[in-house]
């Protein structure tokens, strides 16, 4: 579909899609990017793109209709919509009749994911062998999660061998209870966490717990991480053969910035057990002879988009919250009907 000229990016997101097109030529094969909205890294042209959300571009815009924080003109023409006639489909039932792509981005959505291992399962479903999957992530070290400590492997298995459709009672819990208002610049200053103002009372979080238990979505970060511990965390995922990925490049969190950016290679689909582990171990010694990559970052030269990149954050969290309320009330009917019956 090619869709209509593109205007001009927000200069938030046209120092993500320089920085991505560093680490991956988007000019080969057809791409896919989950949830751009307004704001997508992939435009069309120049690439070959296709764009998925939860719901089609007529409801988007029905649904952002007046928002401020969303640009109406600037909403995507969705090629998929996660919402079907018969409810909520997965992200390969949604987009496997393009398939396979060459790569895949997603800014600010995996932290989301309610089970990290099944969504990953998805996208290596719909991505060639050797794509891959370019993430935005935000760094738990220097956002609004500052105060919680780092997501563990156990959490994210239990969260799987759960079937989990909606986050946690743990993940919402832990979110509510712990989420600051700061920015990334103070935190890089040297702010203390602990001495952060809460965004929730407490009695906030024991309200969202218990909608929660009742099942609905209630959309929160599930997963936090910084850029070493995402690394280390899907490489045991990848021993336990609970993961289709080799983590192949990692930008680490800019200084005075909140997001570090992940590119996942796809593995071969029959490649045997003992090729799969040489390209993970090979793909991890490439990192670790980066150095630490929880270690400050000098930002990049052009000071001005770095600049935007701060200034547009408070925007960005408005989106972003407002993209999860209207997936939470979509997906919380189909939750219900498939939550499996305690016992």
């Amino acid at each position: 579909m090619q869709g209509r000229a593109p205007l001009p990016p927000q200069p938030h997101v046209a120092l993500r899609r320089q920085r991505l097109e560093a680490l991956v030529d988007l000019s080969e094969g057809t791409g896919l990017e989950i949830g751009p909205l307004d704001s997508p890294i992939g435009t069309r042209p120049p690439y070959d793109v296709r764009y998925v959300d939860v719901l089609d571009t007529e409801h988007l815009r029905q649904h952002y209709g007046g928002d401020p924080a969303v640009v109406q003109e600037q909403i995507v023409d969705v090629d998929f919509s996660l919402q079907g006639a018969d409810g909520m489909r997965t992200l390969a039932e949604a987009v496997s009749v393009a398939a396979p792509y060459r790569w895949v981005i997603a800014s600010h959505v995996v932290e989301h994911v309610p089970d990290l291992v099944g969504w990953l399962a998805d996208v290596a479903a719909v991505l060639e062998d050797g794509g891959r999957l370019m993430l935005v992530v935000p760094d738990r070290r220097y956002t609004f999660d500052a105060m919680r400590p780092a997501t563990t492997v156990g959490q994210v298995l239990q969260a799987h061998s759960s079937r989990d459709t909606v986050p946690s009672e743990r993940a919402v819990y832990d979110h509510y209870r712990s989420v600051v208002h700061v920015s990334a610049a103070a935190l890089w200053a040297g702010a203390e966490a602990a001495e952060l103002p809460r965004a929730f009372a407490k009695e906030d979080a024991v309200a969202m717990r218990e909608r929660a238990l009742r099942g609905d979505y209630v959309d929160c970060h599930v997963w936090v991480f910084s850029p070493a511990e995402f690394v280390a965390q899907l490489g045991d995922l990848s021993e336990l053969d609970l993961c289709d990925f080799a983590v192949e490049r990692v930008l680490p969190t800019p200084r005075d910035e909140l997001e570090f950016i992940a590119v996942l290679q796809r593995l071969p689909r029959h490649a045997g057990a003992e090729r799969r582990a040489a390209l993970r171990r090979g793909a991890l010694s490439a990192l670790e002879a980066d150095g630490n990559l929880d270690a400050p970052v000098a930002p990049d030269a052009d000071d001005g988009p770095r600049k935007h990149v701060l200034e547009v954050s408070a925007r960005e969290v408005q989106v972003i919250r407002a993209k999860r309320a209207a997936m939470a009330r979509l997906r919380a009917a189909r939750a219900r009907m498939v939550r499996r019956p305690p016992g």
